[in-house]
C-alpha cells in the first residue's frame, strides 16, 4: 500500500513562503567559492560543550566562535537519520524517505506484519533510507565542480543506489548502520553485523581501530587527494558520544571524579554558568527534571554508594570521549591552516538531536561492565535518562522527544572571512533544513538552476542563514512562520512566541498535547494548555494540515499489534 501523498504543486503553495530563493551572484572569477566543511557529532548534548556552559573541555570547538557565530535557538529532528535527511536535502524528513528511522520502521514490521496494509515501510515517505525524489548537497556541489567527500555515520540506506558512492560523494567511508562499536575488538560473543564502505565497497576496519581518530585520518587522506585543489565538500559525520560509551584509556580516565557530585549538582553548574555566559535570561527558571518524574528513574540520593560510583563513572567515559572528538575537530583546524584553507573555509559544527537517555535492551553479548572496565572496548554502556537530562540543560527531555532537550542543539559556524567577522549569538530560531540553501547561496548556486519549473524534486524548505551569520539580531524566517516536526509520535507546532508538543505517550509515558509560551518559557516549564484553547486550535488545526500534506501517520496507532 502507498500512502496518498499530496501533489507537487499543492506542496509548492503549502512551502510558498518557505522556499529558498538565492540573490546573491556567483563569487567573482579570481575567487574561488567557500569551502564547505560540516561537522556532525551523533547524540552530543545541548549543553556538553564549553561554550554552552559545560564544564567537559572543548578548546577547539569553542575555538570556532574566534571567527564565527553560535545559532543558539538551532533545532534538528529528535533522532539521527532524519536529521541526516533533512541535512543532505534541505526538505522535511517525511517527504524524503525517512518518516520513521529504518530501524523502527523494522521493528514495527515485525509487529503488525509484513503484509499488513499498516507497516510503515510500504508506505510513502517511510522506506527508511533517502528516497531519489530529492536531490543531495553533495550531488548539487558536485556538479558545480565541488570535490566532495564525507567520513562516518551514512545512515541513510544500505543498497548500492543509497550509498554515498551514488549520492553524489567523490570519495566516502561510511558506517552504513545507526551506530556501531568504537573500537575493532568486541565484547565476548557481541552479535555485530554492521557494514562499513569505501566509495561503496564493503571494508573491513584496521585492527587498530578507533572510530573518532580513524574518521579523521580518512578526512586528511580524502583531503590530501584533491589534487585540483578544487573548493571541497567535507562531511565529517563522527560516532562519538553515541553509546556504547567506550574510549582510548587516556580519555576515559580523564575526568576521574569530576562526577561524584551527581546528575543534580552537575545540572545546576551547568545552568548557572550559561547564565553567566549570558546564554539563557538571568531570571530563567531552573529546569525540573520532568522527563524523570514520568519515567520513575532514581535521583542521585536514592542511589547506593556503589550505584552513584557506577554512575560517575560512565559520565566520566562519557566526557573523555567529548573531549577526544574536540581534539580531533582541533587537529582538522590545524590542517586547514596548515594548508591555508581555513580563511576560505565555512565550518559547521552541531549534533544531531539531543543527549540520548534510552535504556537500551540490546543483546550485550558476554559485555564485560564491571565498574573497572567501563569505557574498554570489551564494555558495553550507555548514559541513561539521568545524565541525559544534566547534557539537555536547561531542558528537559532528551533524544527521540519533541520538547526543546530532544530538538534542540548546539551549532556553532565559523564563516569565510568574506561574508563575516562578526562574532556572537544569533537567537533567532533556524533548522537542520536551513544548512542546504545556506551552502547553495554560499557557492552561488541560484535556486531556478537545480530546480527549473519542470522539476520534480523536492525543493528545500529552510532559509539561509546568511544574514545571521552577518547580524547577530537578524531573523531568518519571517514573522507569522509556523515550523512543525513528527517522529515516531513526537510532535509539535511552533511558532516564535507558542509551542504545541506532544511527546510519544508510549515511550515518555506524556498524556496528550501541552502548550508553552517559548516568550516567558523559553525551556518549557509550565503547560498552558487548559489557559489558551485558541492558540492550542490555531496550532492544532496547522499540524493537522502539515501532517495531511506531508503525508504523516499517527504512529502510536500504527504501531500497535
Amino acid at each position: 500500500m502507498k500512502l496518498k501523498r499530496v501533489s507537487q504543486l499543492t506542496l509548492g503553495l503549502f512551502f510558498a513562503s518557505q522556499l529558498f530563493y538565492t540573490t546573491q551572484a556567483a563569487p567573482p572569477k579570481n575567487q574561488q567559492p567557500p569551502n564547505i566543511m560540516i561537522i556532525l557529532a551523533d547524540d552530543l548534548g545541548f549543553s556538553d560543550i564549553g561554550a554552552y556552559g559545560g564544564e567537559i573541555k572543548t578548546p577547539h570547538i569553542d575555538s570556532l566562535l574566534k571567527q564565527g557565530k553560535m545559532l543558539f535557538n538551532f533545532h534538528a529532528s529528535s533522532m539521527c537519520s532524519p536529521t541526516r535527511a533533512q541535512l543532505m536535502t534541505g526538505a522535511d524528513n517525511h517527504l524524503v524517505g525517512l518518516g520513521a528511522m529504518y530501524e523502527t520502521s523494522k521493528r514495527q514490521e515485525q509487529l503488525v506484519g509484513a503484509d499488513s496494509p499498516r507497516a510503515l515501510l510500504k508506505i510513502d515517505g517511510y522506506s527508511g533510507h533517502l528516497t531519489q525524489n530529492a536531490y543531495t548537497l553533495a550531488e548539487i556541489l558536485k556538479t558545480k565542480d565541488y570535490y566532495t567527500f564525507m567520513v562516518g555515520k551514512w545512515h541513510l540506506g544500505y543498497a548500492s543506489d543509497q550509498n554515498p558512492k551514488a549520492r553524489g560523494f567523490d570519495q566516502s567511508f561510511a558506517l552504513l548502520d545507526g551506530f556501531d562499536l568504537h573500537f575493532k575488538d568486541q565484547p565476548k560473543n557481541y552479535p555485530r553485523n554492521t557494514q562499513y564502505t569505501e566509495n561503496g565497497q564493503k571494508v573491513t576496519l584496521p585492527d587498530n581501530y578507533y572510530s573518532t581518530d580513524f574518521f579523521t585520518q580518512k578526512a586528511f587522506e580524502y583531503l590530501d587527494k584533491n589534487k585540483a585543489q578544487k573548493p571541497f565538500f567535507a562531511y565529517l559525520a563522527y560516532t562519538a558520544p553515541h553509546w556504547p560509551l567506550q574510549a582510548p584509556a587516556h580519555y576515559r580516565d580523564l575526568y576521574k571524579g569530576k562526577y561524584d557530585q551527581g546528575y543534580d549538582a552537575i545540572r545546576k553548574q551547568r545552568f548557572l554558568r550559561q547564565k553567566q555566559l549570558g546564554l539563557i535570561p538571568a531570571n530563567a527558571e531552573y529546569p525540573v527534571e520532568r522527563g524523570n518524574q514520568a519515567l520513575g528513574t532514581k535521583s542521585w540520593n536514592e542511589l547506593t554508594p556503589q550505584e552513584r560510583k557506577y554512575e560517575a563513572r560512565k559520565m566520566e567515559v562519557y566526557a573523555g570521549m567529548v573531549t577526544q572528538l574536540d581534539d580531533r575537530v582541533g587537529d582538522v583546524i590545524q590542517y586547514l591552516k596548515k594548508h591555508h584553507l581555513y580563511d576560505n573555509t565555512l565550518i559547521v559544527f552541531m549534533s544531531d538531536n539531543g543527549a540520548e537517555g534510552g535504556d537500551h535492551n540490546f543483546p550485550m553479548g558476554g559485555a564485560d561492565n564491571r565498574y573497572e572496565n567501563i569505557g574498554n572496548a570489551s564494555s558495553y554502556v550507555y548514559m541513561g535518562p539521568r545524565w541525559a537530562e544534566v547534557s539537555s540543560t536547561p531542558f528537559t527531555h532528551w533524544k527521540s522527544a519533541a520538547s526543546e532537550g530532544g530538538v534542540r542543539v548546539p551549532f556553532i559556524v565559523k564563516s569565510p572571512v568574506q561574508i563575516s567577522k562578526q562574532r556572537g549569538i544569533n537567537n533567532n530560531f533556524a533548522t537542520v533544513r536551513d544548512i542546504f540553501p545556506t551552502v547553495m547561496e554560499l557557492a552561488g548556486i541560484q535556486n531556478n538552476q537545480v530546480y527549473p519549473t519542470s522539476s520534480t524534486k523536492i525543493k528545500p524548505s529552510g532559509f539561509s542563514l546568511i544574514p545571521a551569520f552577518k547580524d547577530n539580531t537578524a531573523r531568518i524566517r519571517p514573522v507569522n512562520y509556523y515550523d512543525f516536526k513528527e517522529l515516531h509520535g513526537s510532535r509539535y507546532a511552533k511558532t516564535d512566541e507558542w509551542k504545541l508538543i506532544e511527546n510519544s505517550p508510549s515511550k515518555f509515558k506524556s498524556h496528550g498535547w501541552e502548550l508553552y509560551n517559548l516568550k516567558t518559557d523559553f525551556n518549557e516549564q509550565h503547560n498552558v494548555y487548559a489557559e489558551h484553547p485558541e492558540i492550542v486550535k490555531v496550532l492544532n488545526d496547522k499540524y493537522l494540515r502539515y501532517a495531511d500534506e506531508n503525508g504523516v501517520v499517527d504512529f502510536e496507532q500504527y504501531n500497535k499489534k
